[in-house]
């Protein structure tokens, strides 16, 4: 599938095996503060270099983001992930959900944070996406700042062609997965430090109740 970045290059991006290669210049892009689309578990999103206050802004602006919202960062592991925020004590049980990007925290903002962008409420969601591509991508850039790949309101994009050109247009790559039918992630907020059920996705209600009994 052909993807025209913002440079005006054309690109090729294979839909199922990505190379090297390409990991490593869709991470030059992300380490330059370009945006970037991926694959999540649920749909498309715009992914940024964390730790680069401009791109956050810059991804802000192209979805049309005024409002102030919880900001979602995704990684590679739960090691990765560790090296942000503090984590919970958790059972290998909740870690392997967390792993397989089925769980989603809401975690209040730890003072490693490496970038406090002004607007963003002092919470921010975390989660390891399931896209194995994706996984090694963020093994060399780091954690990426996500958002949805269209404007707030809308939703997840299920496909490349859901995207609107003035998202596309933005981006510098689009790894294509094809269609995604992963079922949303279900969310744990740690907000007030005992664990709020936020919304129900991937794990069960059920399931949830047993893992967090204090819900």
């Amino acid at each position: 599938m052909l993807i025209r970045g913002i440079l005006g290059i054309t690109r090729s991006i294979a839909k199922k095996s990505i190379s090297s290669k390409t990991i490593t210049e869709v991470s030059a892009a992300i380490h330059a503060g370009r945006l970037v689309i991926l694959p999540a578990t649920s749909g498309y999103i715009i992914a940024c270099d964390a730790q680069n206050a401009s791109a956050i802004t810059d991804l802000n602006l192209l979805r049309e983001n005024s409002e102030e919202y919880i900001l979602s960062m995704i990684f590679s592991s739960i090691s990765q992930m560790d090296g942000e925020v503090t984590i919970p004590s958790f059972s290998q049980e909740i870690k392997e959900y967390i792993q397989t990007g089925q769980l989603t925290l809401v975690l209040p903002r730890d003072e490693s944070m490496r970038v406090n962008a002004n607007g963003f409420k002092e919470l921010v969601a975390v989660n390891i996406p399931i896209n194995q591509n994706v996984k090694k991508l963020l093994e060399i850039s780091g954690p990426c700042v996500v958002a949805a790949a269209a404007i707030p309101g809308l939703g997840l994009p299920l496909t490349t062609k859901d995207i609107s050109l003035k998202i596309k247009d933005g981006v510098e790559y689009i790894l294509d997965a094809g269609k995604i039918s992963g079922i949303v992630s279900t969310i744990i907020n740690f907000e007030k430090r005992k664990p709020i059920l936020s919304r129900i996705g991937a794990v069960p209600e059920e399931i949830v109740k047993r893992l967090f009994p204090e819900i």
